[in-house]
């Protein structure tokens, strides 16, 4: 039997995996880890296809014969190329510059993200959300003077993305809240979807934002522009019913082919085409250093796309296990995407992220290994280099409503209605975070996003906490009641306590903690701490708080479980160790041993001191 007190401070080194907390084991296991298994973070990353994209790699995994891997992935990665190239101008648009930088971005990112990343079979390409954010991130900037902030704000996701991939912070995503990147989730799709109107019914709007340049829209409904609604509803037409066909993996790219071939053959100038946007003059993407100016704008709108970038990243690496059973890294994947983003910025081109959709078509095409990914950059090289012209005659309304097509499908009822029945702490959050992409800029609304998932985490964290007591049976079992009002005299209780206990936790520890009747002498509280890896300022204020209070009563406080780590932050603290009544155990490697020694210790110093008046 080992009894600690103030003034016994020899170490053990011990460790107790029995009633430690999974998230104890987590901060303890390399993040890399972490990574690996979908549970940790899929319920944190909402994403808008994930199940149907974990289906599909367990398709391909088992329908997928030996010895084929480079044919598949060849074929995998032309497929990927073909449907990038609508794909990528869509998402040049987003930001708000030509859509020939979005092709550059589908040529060099998936390039060297798939060299880098650890997730072989995912696909850093243009998304809708990084595009988006970063033209929200720059909403103030005239469309003329764009280019000159965006690349050097795609660099600098980059280095941010890199930056917290070195720093290990892979594991950070999972405190993103559920209800939070819902809301996000839907903010983007519905600005997605404003921001492409204008496009589809050939009229521009003024306003300061989506909501305001909607209102105007609708305000100007006798100017819409016939003919190009009706090349936008065709375009709509055939997307969604080609899905429902064998030729669903190229249902954008025919979707968008045949209205710009009536544009051409019928000569409707009138319809706005890509050359009317950007004139794809040299089709090789220049290397260019950018310029950064308007420092404070361009580093909150990269901190805001490597955000994005990273969390959708994040979730497509949980849903695509590598072939081969090798573990996905979260922190290497965030590498692999700010080196993308740096090569994309550099050959001007738009922000890039792991995409769930581009990554999912990967996987139905046969893709086997990295190189599938790799391949699909050079194929969109040899499309944009060789065929320059037939990218500038793509007509402006076919882009747009793919674009709001992807929106629609990005609002998933099945997950608002999963925050709706969480409560209304949930719902809150997400309609916060909703409403704020809507009528915020981006970084603003981030912002907001990460301080509503900050206050859910710490509210969580300070109400959860459970305090029970632990009773023998006479069978030798132990029962767990709930704990007394009050203390009784000459009696030992032994607590156990569930929940965190760091910062606003403690002061709901101090809320529960029974105390002495009026009146009762020599009552003693055994708590048991096991598994705690730190107790902090707070929580030592709390029981030396409650230490005195037992001692008025002529009581003790043993406190049990304490692992090498807690036990010596216990002893250096100057609030525990000065306070006589208070004894500390150390964790043993037998489950409730230390509960034990102090009970025995306990009950033998009562009956000393009972036997003493």
């Amino acid at each position: 039997m080992r009894t600690r007190n103030e003034d016994d401070h020899d170490d053990l080194d011990v460790h107790d995996d029995h009633d430690r907390t999974s998230d104890d084991r987590s901060n303890d296991a390399d993040e890399d880890d972490d990574s690996s298994r979908p549970s940790d973070l899929a319920p944190e990353v909402n994403l808008p296809g994930a199940r149907e994209l974990r289906e599909a790699v367990v398709n391909v995994r088992r329908r997928a014969p030996k010895g084929e891997a480079i044919r598949r992935d060849v074929v995998a990665g032309l497929t990927v190329a073909v449907a990038s190239v609508p794909d990528g101008m869509a998402s040049g648009l987003l930001a708000g510059v030509s859509p020939v930088y979005g092709l550059y971005a589908c040529m060099v990112g998936p390039i060297v993200g798939g060299i880098l990343a650890s997730t072989r079979l995912m696909v850093i390409t243009t998304t809708s959300a990084a595009s988006l954010t970063a033209g929200q991130a720059l909403l103030r900037t005239s469309p003329a003077e764009r280019e000159s902030p965006v690349f050097p704000m795609v660099v600098g996701s980059g280095a941010f993305a890199i930056a917290f991939g070195l720093l290990r912070l892979g594991r950070m995503t999972r405190f993103v809240s559920y209800s939070v990147t819902t809301g996000f989730v839907a903010g983007i799709a519905v600005v997605l979807i404003l921001s492409q109107l204008p496009t589809v019914v050939g009229y521009e709007v003024a306003g300061a934002n989506r909501i305001a340049q909607t209102v105007d829209l609708l305000r100007q409904l006798d100017d819409i522009a016939l003919v190009t609604l009706g090349l936008s509803a065709l375009t709509a037409m055939l997307a969604i019913l080609l899905q429902l066909t064998p030729a669903r993996g190229f249902s954008n790219l025919i979707a968008i082919t045949v209205p710009t071939a009536i544009v051409a053959l019928w000569g409707l100038h009138d319809v706005r085409i890509v050359r009317d946007i950007a004139v794809i003059s040299d089709p090789t993407p220049d290397f260019v250093l950018p310029a950064f100016r308007d420092a404070l704008e361009v580093l909150t709108g990269a901190l805001s796309v490597a955000v994005v970038a990273l969390v959708q990243g994040a979730g497509v690496s949980q849903n695509v296990p590598n072939p081969d059973g090798s573990r996905s890294r979260a922190s290497r994947d965030f590498i692999a995407q700010g080196a993308a983003n740096i090569a994309a910025g550099l050959f001007r081109g738009v922000p890039v992220g792991g995409s769930l959709s581009t990554t999912a078509l990967n996987v139905s095409s046969g893709a086997r290994g990295r190189w599938a990914a790799i391949l699909a950059g050079l194929w969109v090289g040899v499309i944009v280099i060789g065929f320059p012209a037939l990218v500038g005659q793509v007509a402006m309304p076919a882009l747009a409503t793919i674009l709001i097509l992807a929106g629609a499908r990005s609002i998933k009822p099945r997950d608002l209605a999963s925050v709706w029945r969480a409560g209304w702490p949930s719902r809150l959050a997400c309609a916060a975070t909703f409403t704020g992409t809507l009528v915020l800029p981006i970084q603003a609304a981030i912002g907001l996003g990460v301080a509503i998932s900050t206050l859910l985490y710490v509210r969580r964290a300070s109400t959860d906490i459970t305090l029970v007591e632990l009773i023998e049976r006479p069978d030798g079992r132990i029962e767990e009641r709930r704990p007394p009002k009050r203390l009784s005299a000459d009696r030992v209780t032994v607590l156990d306590v569930y929940g965190d206990l760091f910062y606003a936790g403690g002061r709901t520890l101090e809320r529960l903690l029974p105390l002495p009747e009026e009146g009762a002498e020599r009552t003693v509280v055994i708590l048991r701490l096991r598994g705690r890896t730190a107790l902090g300022a707070t929580l030592e204020d709390v029981l030396s708080k409650y230490a005195k209070k037992l001692h008025a009563s002529g009581g003790r406080l043993y406190l049990t479980g304490l692992s090498k780590k807690v036990h010596r932050e216990v002893a250096r603290m100057t609030k525990l160790r000065l306070i006589g009544p208070l004894r500390a155990y150390e964790v043993t490697p037998v489950h409730g041993e230390s509960t034990h020694d102090a009970l025995v210790d306990a009950e033998a110093w009562l009956v000393r001191q009972i036997g003493a008046e």
